[in-house]
């Protein structure tokens, strides 16, 4: 049932459904952190597959920006997949003068600020009227003026520039192996508000570097032994029809609507999961 919810989630937004996943397996389930990030980047590459199948038959979506964010995408899953390590090795720390393992603080910490902004974000600019598929404003990532450029066609922007491009994919990269999430909930204010794509294109874009980043994610992670195969198998059992489900609904609602529903499922995981780093805050002991 986990499985089926985040998957029509992630196939409505475009996303790979991570930025759910991991924090309720963790929260629900009580599945450790590190397994519930190699195991979240697992089911992500089922729904963000479909998710590319749905949105190409769709025509929605910019490809030619996912093929330019490719390379840099994986080398920040590995950055974020060995940051991820390291903050497990590194036991626990102290704040506010209670006991945490490093790691829960550095992964949730990280969740909460990020998808605050996100959320906060997208309910702002719900109230917006444009619910224009072809709608293009130039953003200000789009102009910045870094050669060399390439054309995005499908969304209406000439000369974007592509290290620009690059450099999200390192970032998104980064993200998604730290965290376990494929980066597309990072990346939808990014190329709305960053370039200017229109709330529908910018669900059907990012979903090939998703199923890339968050399979080189899933490699990763298996060989450090943060994946449970018996636990993917069975959240993969209603994800892929569930996010067939979801991403047809994209057609039918505004952008409008889509921004707010956006910010109050982004809003839900904030909560779960900064209620689940302090659940981890213990008393320090006096030896």
């Amino acid at each position: 049932m986990l499985g089926a919810a985040v998957g029509y989630v992630a196939g409505m937004f475009g996303v790979g459904g991570g930025f759910l996943l991991t924090p309720l397996l963790t929260l629900v389930f009580g599945v450790p952190l590190p397994i519930a990030v190699g195991t979240g980047l697992c089911q992500v590459v089922a729904t963000s597959l479909v998710s590319v199948l749905r949105f190409r038959d769709q025509r929605r979506g910019e490809q030619r920006f996912d093929l330019v964010m490719l390379g840099g995408s994986v080398m920040g899953t590995e950055a974020g997949t060995r940051a991820l390590t390291a903050l497990t090795e590194a036991g626990s720390v102290t704040l506010f003068g209670r006991r945490i393992a490093a790691v829960n603080l550095g992964v949730e910490l990280s969740y909460v600020v990020i998808f605050l902004v996100v959320a906060i974000v997208f309910w702002r600019q719900g109230k917006s009227g444009i619910d224009r598929l072809a709608y293009v404003r130039r953003g200000p990532l789009a102009r910045l003026p870094i050669p060399p450029f390439v054309d995005l066609e499908t969304v209406g922007l000439a000369r974007v520039s592509a290290p620009v491009i690059g450099y999200v994919g390192l970032l998104l990269g980064f993200v998604s192996g730290l965290i376990g999430i494929g980066g597309g909930v990072a990346l939808m204010p990014i190329l709305v508000y960053g370039f200017g794509f229109s709330m529908q294109h910018a669900a059907g874009t990012g979903v090939l570097m998703l199923v890339v980043s968050s399979s080189y994610g899933t490699f990763r992670h298996a060989l450090a032994g943060h994946v449970s195969l018996p636990l993917a198998m069975t959240l993969l059992l209603g994800a892929p029809l569930a996010a067939t489900l979801g991403s047809g609904l994209t057609t039918r609602l505004s952008a409008a609507t889509m921004r707010r529903a956006f910010s109050l499922v982004v809003l839900g995981a904030v909560l779960a999961v900064a209620w689940d780093l302090a659940r981890h805050l213990s008393p320090v002991t006096s030896p």
